[in-house]
């Protein structure tokens, strides 16, 4: 849940430190509005007239800058994976005075933190609802994210080059291991068929997962 809560306390207002235009800075209002009547109300609760007062702008300068709450859900959506796990603040070269598996474990738990996160939960389903009835929407989405290199593929990318991992497709590699963490970290709470984590549960499927991976990739 804190990981989430930087996100949205001050991940989402630190372009205001830059100069922006009278439209930019409406954009802004409304995303930093929306953040804070997601995590106060919750995604399904909060309707444009809410995010258009919390904003202090017109309903329709709203609309002029997302045309439907879906839209603006899915732009969260982007701006959080992208910040927390591609453009994260985290070394991603390999570091002999550090283990691989030290490495992975802290990448890993990034990612854990993320997908077991209920606010990011609350706006996946959201996200989902709509793209069911726009399949071509979510491929565009996908291919959005598929173009990415995450801060973890960077580091798989490192370790092999340093002949510490030995991966042939770091691509499939990647895919293999979100699938597994999703698998208990994100889809059973999505579905509602499980409770949320505690931190003993992340810790423990985050040091598996590590060990798994390592089993199959380590160069060793």
């Amino acid at each position: 849940m804190y990981y989430f809560s930087l996100f949205f306390f001050y991940g989402v207002i630190v372009s205001k430190n830059t100069k922006l235009t009278r439209s930019e800075i409406k954009r802004q209002d409304i995303i930093d509005a929306a953040c804070q009547a997601f995590q106060e109300f919750g995604v399904q609760a909060t309707s444009m007239d809410k995010i258009a007062e919390l904003a202090q702008v017109s309903k329709r300068t709203v609309y002029n800058h997302f045309a439907t709450k879906q839209a603006l859900v899915v732009y969260l959506l982007n701006e959080i994976r992208t910040r927390t796990l591609v453009d994260v603040d985290i070394d991603t070269t390999y570091d002999p005075l550090r283990s691989v598996e030290s490495k992975l474990l802290t990448l890993i738990t990034a990612e854990i933190n993320l997908y077991s996160c209920g606010h990011y939960i609350d706006l996946t389903r959201m996200a989902f609802g709509h793209f069911l009835y726009h399949p071509e929407e979510l491929k565009r989405e996908l291919d959005k994210v598929m173009t990415q290199e995450t801060a973890f593929q960077r580091y798989l990318r490192s370790a092999c080059e340093h002949k510490q991992l030995n991966i042939p497709d770091i691509k499939f590699a990647t895919d293999q291991l979100q699938n597994l963490i999703k698998g208990s970290c994100f889809w059973p709470q999505f579905l509602k068929i499980e409770a949320p984590l505690t931190d003993e549960q992340k810790h423990h499927i985050a040091t598996e997962s590590a060990a798994m991976f390592l089993a199959r990739y380590n160069n060793k």
